[in-house]
């Protein structure tokens, strides 16, 4: 699988092609009068400002625990992520679509259209290179299982949205490439505004995607099915174990998990062997599932054996 990607690297990653794309966007935007080319730079730009907020969530998420967040900060970069996605939503979405239905219905001269379709493959090739970093680390994490199933259910978050942002900034590409062609077909600028548009509508789609996403992670999302059975199994495997009676979990922030369990050990153990039990467990969740963060331990008697 080769080495790690981190999740400042691709955050990084995404920044810079956005500070590419909004330079050069722009002044072709200026020499063309497409705008598919300012949707292209309002992309980037949105893109640009999401990147640095992520950027900056990551590094605030990292702060270690003190008083007053005795879990840490992971989960502030939820917030950001949050913030990202309404900026996404609004600043590109919203005034792509904007630009481009007033290129619809008052069509204005597209001039130079070679350059901006140069400009429009070279942003293509860039957002790909990105969006593949993304989706490789992706991969990394989901340890031989289905990518896809790591997008809809990890709780690294800042990685899914840098892999919404350079998709979409790809698939912007696509669409305002045969937008630009339609319009060199029949001579119809519309076709530039009908790009714009499309592309607008694509960001908001992708922005309410990250938004749902991360509403989820906010209000304190549970671990999948998947990974509660692995925690329940590698508890029960601890001498001493008889069976997990409880299991509860939330994500703390990117791929850290709080796990509270309750469980029931063999009867007529001693103090200082139920506690050497608990600290097995820990020791064993820990290295089985190694996003567990934080794992609380909780000796119980089972409701049947009280009520007999």
């Amino acid at each position: 699988m080769g080495k790690p990607i981190s999740d400042f690297r691709v955050v990084a990653t995404s920044a810079f092609v956005s500070l590419f794309d909004v330079a050069l966007n722009i002044f072709v935007a200026i020499i063309t009068g497409s705008t598919v080319m300012l949707a292209q730079a309002l992309q980037g730009l949105s893109d640009l400002v999401t990147g640095g907020i992520l950027f900056f969530g990551v590094r605030r998420s990292k702060r270690t625990a003190d008083h007053n967040f005795q879990f840490g900060y992971g989960r502030e970069v939820f917030f950001w992520v949050l913030i990202a996605g309404i900026i996404m939503f609004a600043g590109t979405g919203g005034a792509s679509l904007y630009f481009g239905y007033q290129q619809l219905v008052n069509p204005g001269p597209v001039e130079s259209v070679w350059i901006a379709m140069v400009m429009l493959v070279i942003g293509f090739m860039t957002n790909f290179y990105a969006f593949r970093l993304s989706l490789k680390r992706l991969a990394q994490r989901s340890n031989g299982g289905s990518v896809w199933k790591q997008l809809l259910s990890s709780s690294i978050v800042e990685t899914k949205a840098t892999f919404v942002i350079d998709l979409l900034g790809t698939l912007a590409a696509v669409f305002g490439f045969t937008a630009l062609i339609l319009f060199i077909i029949t001579g119809h600028e519309q076709f530039d505004g009908i790009g714009s548009i499309v592309i607008g509508l694509s960001m908001m789609v992708g922005a309410c995607l990250l938004l749902r996403d991360v509403h989820d992670l906010i209000v304190g999302k549970a671990v999948d099915a998947t990974t509660s059975q692995e925690i329940i199994a590698a508890a029960v495997s601890v001498d001493g174990v008889n069976e997990v009676l409880d299991l509860r979990t939330m994500y703390l922030g990117s791929e850290r998990l709080l796990v509270i369990m309750e469980v029931h050990i063999e009867d007529n153990r001693h103090t200082d062997e139920i506690e050497q039990i608990t600290d097995n467990i820990k020791h064993v969740v820990h290295k089985r599932i190694p996003i567990v963060g934080h794992i609380q331990v909780e000796i119980e008697t089972p409701d049947e054996v009280l009520a007999s």
